[in-house]
């Protein structure tokens, strides 16, 4: 029952089955009615970063979030209980926040690239930075949306195809910088050989010094979507699963030479209180510390 209970609980993802959306004014709502449909947990983090603007103490600052959420007309209120949830993913936001802003400090010429951005404003939470390029890339359908919502310049664009199509990964090596990949709520979706095949790709394609900051799922969640807060409650038929993680982010370097895992991070040292108080209990406990948490980490590419 306790185990049910945490799955019931536990953080909010992106990519589930996929919901209409329809924005406020007239000049979007046309183009809303163009797209076939968006990812419903695309709009379960940006309420959660929204949402979070109003606590006293927040885990993450994101006025975008709050102005994007304002211009759509979706019933959010299905997600108030979903408190852990939405810490979590503020949690993970800000910790990967914190780890691109230190990459940029070092490497202020890097090229940056987001992938599954959905409408996640992080350019905007780090002020914008003067960085060769920074790309947001997403589906075609989540692009179109997303250029209703921010601005590109010459330093920000979008690019509207899969995190597995390799045309990004040449478009950045040609600009010879430095580089940092961020992958956030996305890799959970796919199955184990997916995953282990996107990093080879990424390890024999990007020939410049490169950084990755991604999450990984809490290792006991896989298989177990339907006890999820939110997709729990989507039908069967339309619910992805959890397909992927590792118990141990060491073993991800085993899989291409070039792989190190430089930082690891479990997100419930950083939840300021804000988890429910039976699992702030149960995380002293090891086994369900190394289990049911979920991490931020960070891998360098170093071609030796």
């Amino acid at each position: 029952m306790a185990f049910s209970f945490l799955y019931h609980l536990l953080f909010v993802k992106k990519y589930v089955p996929l919901l209409k959306i329809i924005l406020k004014n007239n000049r979007t709502m046309n183009q809303a009615n163009k797209l076939t449909q968006v990812p419903e947990t695309m709009l379960i983090t940006l309420w959660a970063k929204a949402t979070e603007n109003n606590h006293p103490k927040p885990l993450l600052k994101d006025p975008k979030a709050a102005e994007i959420i304002s211009k759509i007309d979706y019933d959010f209120s299905k997600f108030k209980k979903a408190s852990f949830s939405q810490a979590g993913v503020c949690i993970r936001a800000s910790l990967i926040d914190k780890q691109a802003a230190a990459f940029i400090k070092a490497h202020p010429d890097a090229v940056v690239i987001q992938l599954g951005a959905g409408l996640d404003a992080r350019y905007e939470r780090l002020g914008c930075p003067e960085v060769t390029h920074w790309y947001d890339l997403d589906l075609p359908e989540v692009i179109a949306l997303r250029k209703q919502c921010f601005t590109e310049t010459d330093r920000y664009s979008f690019l509207a195809m899969s995190l597995f199509d390799d045309a990004w990964m040449h478009l950045i090596t040609a600009f010879h910088k430095p580089i940092l990949v961020i992958v956030e709520g996305v890799l959970m979706y796919f199955d184990r050989q997916q995953v282990q095949a996107f990093f080879k790709k990424l390890c024999q394609e990007l020939s410049q010094p490169t950084t990755i900051v991604m999450d990984i799922l809490a290792y006991s969640l896989v298989g177990h979507a339907k006890n999820h807060d939110s997709l729990g409650a989507m039908q069967k038929n339309d619910r992805p699963e959890f397909k992927w993680s590792e118990k141990e982010s060491q073993l991800i370097e085993q899989w291409h030479p070039y792989l190190h895992l430089d930082k690891e991070y479990f997100m419930s040292d950083y939840n300021q209180g804000r988890y429910p108080f039976i699992f702030r209990v149960l995380y002293k406990l090891p086994y369900f510390y190394k289990r049911f948490n979920q991490r931020v980490v960070q891998f360098s590419i170093v071609k030796r």
